[in-house]
């Protein structure tokens, strides 16, 4: 009866990703009965609703945790504090989306069921405890992704981002399985934490590591890493605006959540080969990121490539978690710097999600009817006609730029203080030169906001939830940045409860 039971999933870990789904296919169903006319509005309000509920789910379940589907499937801190990440994502999106949906013809309530199963993925992932299951996540993310994409039929650069995020999407998958299946040629297992111990006690062969390569690479493909980030500046700039505030921030942090999963989890004893790749991915995807930066005169477009080169400060966190992190007597033994190298990539991940959302949606203020509002010459004199906007804009840059005392500047200083923990000197170096580099195209918008002067027929698209997203991601990349304590504190006690 005991074996019976463990493979019994235990339901109660499990209701924040019960109520999605069934709110997911709630909202599939309900969009025949909604007329076209108001489609829109009650699909959006609907889908606002479910994430609020969910929401209430994952607080009423923050104490939960424990291992389930065969020990395949962990429920804990960690994942808990990535579900909120995706969940504030959804909501923040859905607020931006419905004005801009309705200029952009975008009228089909499926707009909204594929975000939902693309959070689904992402709850998924967080939790993932296999390999196999990781990939599951990654696909039902991915393919609802691809769809919003290419959401705006009418738009060729939309199909065209796509296509080529598909085509390219599906090769990582596909150099993913072939990783995983190495991996599991060698270990004989796909759960992360047997991979650990067959790693600890038997090594790892030339072939476990071309495994454990091939896996780096599906990942980096996910999080944009260069040179796996061929497909971000096209997806971004042809995909609607309002998915491309998510899918910069969400999917990213879903794709971090399996980084440290695997990583931290499965093969950190082979921690001496694979650090030194992640080295090369960090170093290599903030430099390029910052660099092509400079010379893009679209703001998304500029955001993609600032978007890429985020993922490399990111991955700082992970390679000063592969310096710290020791096995003692066959067990990881998470040092203080340990822990804090990867709480400070989960504290990047929350405070990168406000500042960047904020900015995306900034675009979508100056979409209108004859101009997408996405390059810099359009946000020329904001300052002049709308102070309060242009403040709002200067607060998300300075913010990514890492300038104190906003949230960017907190999380850059974590991610460093790891770094320099670990004794990365030479990866602190670039990453605080890319941060001086990344000072200029920013200030390239700053400078066109309060020094150009407006056209005469300027205006901006407001709506009542679009200035409660923007309103409130303003808010949250203040008070992250002047009280990050209580913010700090969650990422730290979010850490991998389960192990």
């Amino acid at each position: 009866m005991l074996e019976l039971q463990q493979y019994i999933p235990q339901i109660n870990l499990l209701y924040p990703e019960f109520v999605l789904t069934v709110w997911a296919l709630f909202l599939l169903v309900a969009g025949i009965f909604v007329s076209k006319e108001k489609e829109g509005s009650v699909m959006s309000g609907l889908a606002l609703i479910g994430l609020v509920v969910v929401s209430l789910f994952c607080v009423a379940g923050m104490g939960n945790k424990g291992i389930t589907f065969s020990g395949s499937y962990a429920v804990d801190g960690f994942s808990t504090f990535f579900k909120f990440v995706f969940l504030i994502s959804g909501i923040l999106t859905i607020l931006i989306s419905g004005k801009y949906n309705r200029m952009e013809k975008i009228f089909r309530g499926e707009y909204y069921v594929l975000l939902y199963f693309s959070i689904i993925g992402m709850f998924v992932i967080a939790s993932a405890n296999d390999i196999m299951v990781i990939y599951i996540g990654i696909e039902l993310m991915a393919l609802s992704i691809y769809a919003l994409v290419g959401f705006m039929k009418h738009d060729v650069r939309s199909n065209e981002a796509a296509l080529k995020y598909f085509v390219l999407g599906s090769f990582s998958s596909g150099i993913l399985l072939y990783g995983t299946s190495l991996l599991y040629g060698e270990t004989s297992t796909t759960n992360l934490i047997d991979i650990q111990n067959t790693l600890i006690l038997h090594g790892y062969s030339k072939m476990a590591m071309l495994g454990i390569i091939l896996i780096i690479v599906g990942l980096a493909f996910k999080i944009a890493a260069v040179p796996f980030h061929l497909w971000c500046p096209d997806a971004y700039d042809g995909a609607p605006t309002a998915i491309t505030a998510f899918m910069s921030v969400a999917p990213k942090a879903a794709g971090f959540a399996a980084f440290l999963r695997f990583f931290v989890v499965a093969v950190m004893p082979a921690k001496n080969e694979w650090y030194i790749l992640l080295w090369l991915l960090s170093a290599f995807t903030m430099i390029l990121g910052n660099v092509l930066a400079v010379s893009q005169d679209n703001v998304k477009r500029l955001l993609a490539y600032s978007s890429i080169a985020h993922a490399g400060y990111g991955l700082m966190g992970v390679v000063s978690a592969g310096r710290l992190i020791e096995i003692t007597d066959g067990k990881l033994v998470f040092t203080e710097g340990g822990r804090m190298s990867i709480y400070a990539v989960l504290f990047y991940m929350l405070a990168y999600m406000f500042m960047n959302i904020g900015a995306f949606t900034m675009v979508i203020f100056m979409r209108n009817n004859s101009l997408r509002g996405d390059r810099i010459e359009d946000f020329a004199g904001l300052a002049r006609v709308k102070p309060m906007y242009g403040a709002i804009m200067t607060i998300f840059l300075l913010s990514l730029m890492g300038i104190p005392p906003l949230c960017g500047f907190v999380g850059k200083f974590y991610i460093f203080a790891a770094a320099i923990k670990s004794e990365l000197y030479g990866l602190c170096v670039i990453g605080i030169l890319t941060s001086a580099v990344s000072a200029f195209y920013y200030f390239k918008i700053i400078k066109t906001m309060y020094v150009d002067a407006p056209p005469a027929d300027f205006e901006v698209m407001e709506s009542g939830s679009m200035k409660i997203a923007l309103y409130a991601s303003a808010f949250m990349t203040l008070l992250i940045g002047i009280f990050p304590g209580p913010f700090i504190n969650f990422a730290r006690n979010s850490f991998l409860i389960f192990m």
